[in-house]
């Protein structure tokens, strides 16, 4: 769930395809993904639903939610804009289920870094409140597989989120690209 434009689509289309499309897909609606993986000699059906993004979250996004397993949430490192909205999903969502669901929320467009919004040590705030973080590119592939594997295998019991990462030992040349904004 995102905001228009993060990378949703680019990113479960480089998960599952392995590849990126430069020319920008708008999702009427949901889009559906299925696809079957191996997870420790586990085979996993995977349903990937590419939820369509909006600049304001409405109760339609609700029923697209219900009874899924896991929640990735996408932010557009370049568009700061992004990231309340996210935010505001997770509210939503979360008042709406009653309970905890397993959640991610990547930060696309690591690749453009140059010209990110979101400084590191925002993301670091955030993951201190509780949220799982991770970095991305569709374009590059960097972070993608690991995000998707990483929440299969929290649904499937066999890890867990850590509620604080510290991403700066993970990126720690994107600091001196990273303009914070706040």
């Amino acid at each position: 769930m995102g905001a228009r434009k993060v990378g949703k689509t680019s990113l479960i289309q480089r998960y599952l395809n392995g590849n990126f499309n430069t020319v920008y897909q708008t999702v009427p609606g949901t889009r559906i993904d299925k696809s079957i993986i191996d997870v420790d000699r586990d085979k996993v059906h995977l349903m990937l639903w590419d939820i369509q993004g909006e600049d304001q979250v409405s109760d339609g996004c609700l029923n697209y939610i219900k009874g899924a397993s896991a929640i990735v949430y996408v932010v557009d490192g370049t568009r700061l804009e992004t990231l309340p909205l996210a935010l505001e999903y997770r509210r939503v969502v979360e008042s709406h289920i009653g309970q905890s669901i397993p959640s991610i929320m990547l930060f696309n467009k690591s690749d453009l870094a140059a010209g990110w919004e979101i400084s590191s040590s925002l993301i670091s705030e955030l993951e201190f409140d509780g949220i799982f973080a991770l970095v991305t590119s569709c374009r590059e592939g960097s972070g993608v597989g690991t995000a998707f594997d990483l929440i299969t295998r929290v649904t499937m019991g066999k890890t867990a989120l850590m509620p604080v990462m510290t991403l700066r030992q993970s990126l720690p040349d994107m600091d001196d690209h990273l303009q914070p904004r706040l």
